[in-house]
């Protein structure tokens, strides 16, 4: 797909040509306008006129707020359809056509692969029936040929309605094209509806797109949280409704109030909107007079879909009678059926509410919404939403704990189910002292996990003072080994990461421990999965939040004591989703993305990884509860009703959302370690709950919608307009770049630096890269906003000799550019000349004195750019010292482990190399694995600047299967992550996902490194220190690149660094300093020979070992003969000799066979001496 990036141009240049190029009308339709605009200029889009002469318009209407039309054109082959295939033309008032990117297949004759089809409509939905689990069903029946190209079958026993089948093309992630049969199914066996496609030629599933979307995914949140006993009060209140029809009345939790936890129901009378909906809530036919008394209309039926078989009646329905009054009572401790009809009722109140609203901002009947009668405004009707409530509570596999909504195209109703949710974990956690911090805290327990293990809370209290389990080792609070520290009567906090938690526990409980806490390192509570030693811990095991352990943890040691304990319970057992806004919110926001992404007829455009759909859903569940008087940092987490936290509890997602980062510290760069669904969209919430926020504190907050120019209005306003703006399949980039042309478009760019600088602060700045938006972990974060928005003087160095050898001459370039409002004079450059260059020569009239190259630039006009050069000679024989290289080519230096034990190992190869004959390769599987590639000797940092250096090759799964280096110092067992900072040059391009080693927060070689690249690490942190170094190697279980990856090492050398690197700095008459520094280090000198031997790989005496691990018996074989005695020793990992033994001549292939049946398990190194030379092997035993 083309995926068009912005040029990099100045903010006056960016308002005009950001969002591509401009034809003008002449006294044409916008259709024509834009078609003529796009066939006129496909080059400007990366395509050849073929490529635009087919195609056809799926949606073309009017937003009035800003009069633009949106016009968007579907790419055709022979008069068949590319899926998604989509382009957005929005022509202006005025004529004027605004894009941004497309999803056209550039040169399409060239790769689509047929136009014949080998599969049948019919045989095609079959291959799909067997995808869903239906295997053996034949296709039902047609119930219409259209063409040849176009049918209609029965739905039978699989879906709940007809199944629409076309012909179509598939752009595939190779971007070749193939021939397909489209198709949706509304599965009768589950809330799903799939849009597949399948291969007219093979007849495999080329793609599937769920159009029913959950409203979380199946982390184990803490959904039985014990809220505050409420007190509910009745308010009564006249709204400024219609008059068309009978005083409706409804007690519900009127907005903004979320739910039962936030505050108590009001008593509405006529709150419908008079633009909205002009005849009211009960209305179908467009005259005065209501066509129901229950809880059915023009834009939603609410009612008891108990059953899950998504029919609905009357007797299923809250009925307010002719009088239209829907004031049911509710208890707030009843079960879900006690409060039936007062839920039905507040259910058909927030989907009203969530359509009146948004078509106050464009989400109206010619943008797609949901409407049974559109009343002549355009749009499709007969699509008003089906609101199931307490949906599958009594059917055979009782649906609980979530929420979703169906979003067909235009013209076809969209679906609400609300699900019952149950209890499970909760406030267990209770602080006797201090008191600033006693309370009640929300945890997981073990005991109560999937893979459970430890013991139970139960309402027998477990007490004890709180202390932090330590060990000797560079990761002291992981607990991952013995803790040294005396934990008798005590309660255990432990960090998590790195190894399982039961083995955390085990040591917790070895120390003394009456129950161990594990302390998250992220604001979500995750299943705890048994593993090592976990049938042998037998205290509680509980987690709690980053957030709650950050805040007990400071007093651990000192005066804080706990008590796990199972509170009495109080309350339902069962809460009704029906109660809650902010889930009713969020799941009606994805009708509204759906629909207006792509245009009303797709509702296909937010299937691509990357796709912000649950962000823009969180977000409308946060602006409909806004209060007057909240502030931007306060916590709010979505759904904490349904999991009966507090209000400021986390909620449904992994952070409370809040414009404070230490609260929700989620960037752009998040993205590539949180693929799934709901992470991600968390982020894009976060982004533009931020931009609400500033929004507001520009321009001001109004409850009073109606004022368009308030900060929350112009908010609104921007991201539901971005929606419209964006291509199909966006990404966060698309996304972005959307709502600033709606700020261009609305409100003539006048905070087009504010959101820049919104996006910017959560790493979607200037520069940011989304790459493709079919991949989420492929992004590149940036945090600087457009370049023009900072109104300064700046400097940039930059050096076109980043290595060069001894002797060589380096060039270093400078560019200053005045972005002040007004002019910069008397500007003046400097940059000092490095210790050991000799000048040579500089542009633009610099001179060097004193050590210095200066530049009098004189005045600078605002915009201006100057970019200065300058060249020096290096001295021919001073570089870099060397202390060792091993080119990698022989195992004797190297020693390959099986972490996990999945039998994976580093090997040696020939087939792809750097330098030399071989380099080391991990092979990516589509299975868990961890394994590494380890020195066999260690070494002593020394030097000034001490750096290591390594070559890689990799092509693995994004931000998922990775390579970290790790070093390991002495005789420390743990093995320590470099920082993202000690990896200046070509650094780790990807953050990994947690589950790939267990490491919460690391960066790694992930991806596609598209060939080989020199890494250079900094060792200063270890100067004086023994190390050993290793290439540690992680997978998941799947698998995206259709083949296996591969992570490839070749050539490791470490050295005492010579660089030159200093600061250039430019001043004017204002006072003004600004500085820089070249990236990575400037220029370093590459070393010349070797000056120590204190390497792995300096020794002589060549030797093979088998096998490796060994478990009785240990085989070597010398290379060449050892006369006179010859020692061969084990030595463990503490230095103790584990086995010795003293030979006395060895000719050269004679075995030795050392018995190892005695030797503990575990690693050793094999130390082999002789007057012929010395050996080291490490050797694993089992």
């Amino acid at each position: 797909m083309n995926l068009l990036r912005l040029p990099r141009l100045g903010l006056s240049a960016i308002l005009l040509l950001l969002f591509a190029a401009t034809v003008q009308a002449q006294s044409s339709a916008p259709r024509q306008t834009a078609l003529r605009f796009l066939q006129d200029n496909p080059s400007k889009f990366g395509l050849v006129a073929a490529d635009v002469a087919d195609v056809k318009v799926t949606d073309e209407y009017l937003s009035k707020h800003n009069g633009v039309t949106h016009v968007w054109v579907q790419q055709q082959y022979n008069g068949i359809p590319v899926f998604n295939g989509l382009f957005g033309l929005h022509v202006t008032a005025d004529g004027q056509v605004k894009h941004l990117s497309h999803r056209f297949v550039r040169d399409i004759a060239s790769k689509v692969n047929t136009a014949l089809p080998s599969l049948t409509a019919s045989k095609a939905v079959e291959m799909a029936f067997a995808n869903l689990g239906f295997t053996g069903f034949q296709a039902p029946s047609v119930r219409q040929k259209i063409n040849e190209k176009n049918w209609v079958f029965e739905g039978g026993a699989v879906s709940r309605a007809d199944i629409p089948v076309s012909a179509c093309y598939a752009v595939q992630q190779d971007g070749s094209v193939r021939l397909a049969w489209s198709m949706v199914i509304e599965q009768a066996t589950s809330s799903d509806v799939w849009n597949m496609r399948v291969d007219a030629q093979t007849g495999l599933i080329l793609d599937k797109i769920n159009q029913t979307v959950y409203c979380k995914a199946g982390h184990a949140h803490a959904a039985g949280d014990h809220c505050n006993d409420l007190v509910q009060e009745n308010t009564a209140q006249q709204a400024s409704g219609t008059v068309v029809q009978a005083d409706a009345t409804y007690n519900v939790f009127a907005l903004p109030t979320e739910s039962p936890l936030h505050g108590g129901r009001t008593l509405l009378v006529n709150p419908a909107d008079p633009v909205a909906s002009p005849f009211g809530w009960h209305d179908t036919n467009g005259i005065a007079g209501e066509e129901y008394t229950y809880t059915r209309g023009n834009n939603v039926w609410a009612y008891d879909d108990r059953l899950n078989d998504n029919n609905g009646s009357a007797s299923e329905s809250a009925d307010g009678g002719a009088s239209l009054n829907f004031d049911f009572p509710y208890d707030p401790d009843g079960e879900p059926l006690v409060n039936l009809n007062a839920a039905i009722t507040n259910l058909f109140y927030m989907n009203n509410m969530m359509h009146d609203f948004t078509y106050r901002f464009g989400f109206d009947e010619p943008a797609g919404n949901f409407q049974q009668n559109t009343y002549g405004h355009g749009g499709a009707g007969s699509d008003a939403v089906q609101a199931n409530a307490i949906d599958g509570y009594a059917s055979a596999q009782q649906s609980v704990n979530n929420a979703n909504f169906s979003t067909p195209a235009d013209g076809g109703s969209g679906r609400m189910q609300m699900f019952v949710w149950t209890r499970a974990g909760g406030q267990l956690l209770s602080v006797n002292a201090p008191a600033p911090v006693a309370g009640t805290y929300t945890v997981s327990v073990a005991a109560s996990s999937a893979d459970p293990f430890g013991a139970p809370v139960t309402d027998v209290p477990v007490t004890g003072d709180v202390a932090i389990g330590v060990n000797n080792t560079g990761q002291p609070t992981l607990g991952c080994s013995p803790l040294t520290n005396d934990l008798t009567g005590k309660i255990a906090i432990i960090d998590r990461g790195i190894c399982n938690f039961s083995l955390k526990a085990y040591h917790a409980q070895l120390a003394g421990a009456v129950a161990c806490i594990i302390c998250n390192f992220e604001d979500q509570l995750v299943n705890m999965a048994a593993g090592l030693n976990a049938d042998d811990v037998n205290i509680p095991v509980v987690m709690i939040s980053k957030t709650d352990c950050d805040i007990l943890r400071q007093f651990a040691g000192q005066s804080l004591n706990i008590t796990l304990v199972e509170p009495p319970t109080s309350g339902p057992d069962l809460l009704d989703g029906d109660f809650d806004n902010g889930i009713i919110a969020h799941e009606y926001g994805h009708g509204i993305s759906n629909r207006l992404t792509g245009g009303p007829n797709q509702a296909g455009c937010l299937g691509n990884a990357e796709q912000m759909g649950e962000g823009w859903s969180d977000w409308f569940s946060l602006i409909m509860t806004t209060h007057p008087g909240d502030v931007a940092d306060k916590r709010r987490g979505v759904g904490t009703f349904v999991l009966r936290q507090n209000t400021d509890g986390v909620g449904i997602r992994r952070y409370p959302y809040s414009t404070d980062m230490s609260i929700s510290p989620v960037t752009f760069g998040t993205v590539a370690e949180s693929t799934e669904v709901h992470d991600l969209g968390e982020i894009w919430a976060a982004m533009t709950w931020d931009l609400y926020w500033a929004m507001v504190e520009k321009y001001g907050y109004d409850a009073d919608l109606s004022n368009t120019n308030s900060g929350n209005a112009r908010a609104i306003q921007l991201v539901m307009d971005g929606m419209k703006f964006q291509p199909c399949n966006p990404g966060f980039v698309d996304g972005r770049d959307a709502i600033m042309l709606a700020d261009i478009l609305g409100y003539d760019g006048a905070d087009t630096c504010l959101i820049s600088g919104v996006f910017a602060r959560r790493g979607l700045g200037y520069f940011a890269d989304q790459g493709s938006s079919l991949d989420a972990s492929d992004g590149v974060e940036n945090f600087e906003p457009i370049p023009t928005c900072i109104r300064e003087l700046k400097i940039k160095k930059t050096t076109s000799t980043p290595l060069i050898e001894p002797g060589e001459n380096v060039e270093f370039s400078i560019t200053v550019t005045n972005h002040k409002e007004s002019t910069a004079t008397n500007v003046v450059v400097t940059d000092e000349l490095p210790a050991g260059l000799t000048f040579s020569g500089a542009s633009n009239g610099g001179t060097f004195s004193n050590g210095m190259v200066t530049w009098n630039l004189g005045n600078m006009p605002s915009g201006d750019v100057k970019t200065l050069t300058y060249t020096a000679k290096t001295l021919p024989n001073v570089g870099s010292n060397r202390y060792f290289i091993d080119p990698m080519d022989t195992d004797q230096d190297w020693f390959s482990l099986d972490i996990d034990g999945n039998n994976e190992f580093f090997t040696l190869q020939n087939a792809v190399v750097k330098s030399g004959t071989h380099a080391w390769l991990a092979t990516s599987k589509p299975t868990e694995t961890e394994f590494s590639l380890e020195t066999v000797l260690s070494f002593t940092v020394t030097g000034t600047q001490p750096v290591m250096r390594v070559w890689t090759n990799y092509n693995t799964e994004n931000g998922v299967d990775a390579g970290i280096v790790e070093i390991r110092k002495g005789l420390d067992p743990t093995w320590e992550q470099f920082p993202d900072d000690r990896v200046f040059r070509n650094p780790y391009p990807r953050k990994v996902d947690y589950q790939t080693f267990a490491i919460p927060f690391i960066s790694g070689f992930s991806g596609n490194s598209n060939g080989w690249i020199q890494s250079y690490f900094d060792l200063s942190d270890y100067l004086g220190e023994e190390v050993t170094i290793r290439f540690h190697f992680g997978t998941n279980q799947d698998q995206n690149l259709g083949a296996d990856g591969a992570f490839y090492v070749d050539e490791i050398d470490v050295m005492d660094m010579l660089n030159y690197d200093t600061e250039a700095c430019v001043t004017d008459d204002d006072g003004v300093t600004a500085c820089a520094r070249a990236p990575e280090r400037g220029v370093i000198v590459q070393p010349g020979t070797v000056v120590d031997t204190d390497e792995p790989g300096a020794f002589s005496l060549p030797m093979q070992v088998q096998p490796n691990p060994a478990y009785d018996m240990l085989h070597i074989t010398l290379g060449r003969e050892a006369s006179g005695d010859v020692r061969v020793q084990l030595v463990g990992a503490d230095g103790r000799t584990a086995l010795s033994r003293v030979l006395n001549g060895v000719s050269a292939g004679q075995i030795l066979t050392l018995d190892v049946q005695q030797v503990p398990a575990g690693i050793y190194v094999l130390q082999v001496e002789s007057a012929a030379g010395n050996g080291v092997k490490k050797v694993v035993i089992r």
